[in-house]
């Protein structure tokens, strides 16, 4: 049985702990899964790993997907929860407090997954049908304040005793508990980046690049040596996605980012067959890389919605068709797993990652 996180981050109201009390009861322990450098390895190149497709637990193993379903979301007890399970890594989202503390935040504001109204703003609980209530950007808030707040259960009801937990809090707990999972994270901005190249190394030194990765934008870092001259500790994945196509030149950022074969993984949004980024994704497929998606499933109140970024509710992924010189899409089909398996993606992200693991596991394509 793992140690839990300590009492002082926890606090006592009854829904948190039944959250804490059941995920005890779930937990089992990973010594029989991979170790953490193979995994890695399978991520980034398939043809040392284990794994015909390795499989990212977006946000952690959370919700539904989680033994405990009011398990909350980038958590430690979701990260917990994807070790216990021995999922292929997990990947977080990081976002960067008003003095630069990089935090797990899937979305810029602290609105739609904290209890941030007992804190600041108006006081009352977000709304995020109305876009009404306490909302505001994590990077106006203190991280004296950000690390008190308490994570909302997915039904958004209560709260739950899981605190927001900072990058360090993440390594820290890792190494406490003796995890064996990769740790992947996204980061939208080049500071976040930098704090969690730092932080990485300052935890594992040169072990760090079998532990850590970091997804960045192609449009932040279009070639490898903008990513390097800021990030010497971790590894990266460059990701691209269609609306890049009037940005940069997404041929040529990969074209640059291949001549780190060996290390290299991408992941290319191709939304439909023959669509905006297919010949971008057969080149990187045909070269052997590793090349990953996004699995896009909805996570809004209705069906087919996504809550935007800020935690608003909430839009269609027919609203995000991008469009150019050079063609247009019509669908986005990241939601079906039959579509992602024909395009032979190496690894995949989703919030449904044991679902996605059985579905590729019934077609023998993860051992």
């Amino acid at each position: 049985m793992y140690a839990v996180p300590s009492l002082s981050r926890l606090r006592t109201h009854f829904s948190g702990f039944v959250v804490l009390a059941a995920f005890i009861l779930t937990s089992q322990p990973s010594a029989a899964c991979p170790s953490v450098e193979a995994r890695m390895a399978g991520l980034f190149d398939p043809q040392k790993g284990h794994f015909n497709v390795t499989v990212l637990a977006h946000r952690g193993l959370w919700g539904e997907s989680a033994p405990n379903p009011r398990t909350p979301e980038n958590s430690l007890a979701s990260l917990q929860a994807a070790d216990d399970a021995c999922c292929d890594a997990v990947e977080l989202d990081v976002k960067l407090t008003s003095e630069g503390v990089p935090v797990i935040m899937h979305d810029f504001n602290l609105g739609r997954t904290t209890d941030v109204y007992n804190f600041v703003g108006d006081k009352t609980q977000y709304d995020p049908i109305l876009n009404t209530g306490s909302n505001p950007a994590v990077n106006t808030v203190p991280w004296e304040t950000v690390k008190g707040l308490n994570l909302l259960t997915p039904s958004r009801d209560s709260a739950t005793d899981y605190t927001v937990p900072s990058v360090t809090d993440v390594f820290d707990y890792w190494k406490e508990h003796h995890l064996t999972i990769p740790i992947i994270f996204d980061a939208k901005t080049k500071d976040a980046v930098h704090a969690i190249d730092v932080r990485a190394r300052e935890q594992f030194g040169d072990r760090a690049r079998d532990i850590v990765a970091v997804k960045v934008n192609a449009t932040l870092y279009p070639t490898y040596a903008s990513f390097s001259s800021g990030a010497t500790a971790i590894r990266a994945i460059p990701v691209y996605t269609t609306n890049m196509l009037g940005k940069i030149d997404v041929p040529a950022s990969i074209d640059d980012w291949r001549e780190r074969r060996g290390s290299t993984a991408f992941e290319v949004n191709v939304k439909q067959f023959l669509g905006l980024l297919q010949g971008q994704l057969d080149t990187v497929k045909n070269a052997n890389y590793a090349v990953g998606v996004f699995n896009a499933i909805p996570d809004g109140p209705g069906d087919g919605q996504f809550y935007y970024n800020d935690g608003h509710c909430c839009y269609r992924l027919s609203d995000l068709y991008f469009s150019y010189s050079g063609g247009k899409d019509t669908a986005d089909n990241r939601g079906d797993f039959d579509y992602l398996r024909g395009q032979s993606f190496t690894f995949i992200t989703t919030d449904k990652p044991t679902g996605l693991r059985d579905y590729l596991r019934a077609r023998g394509l993860h051992d």
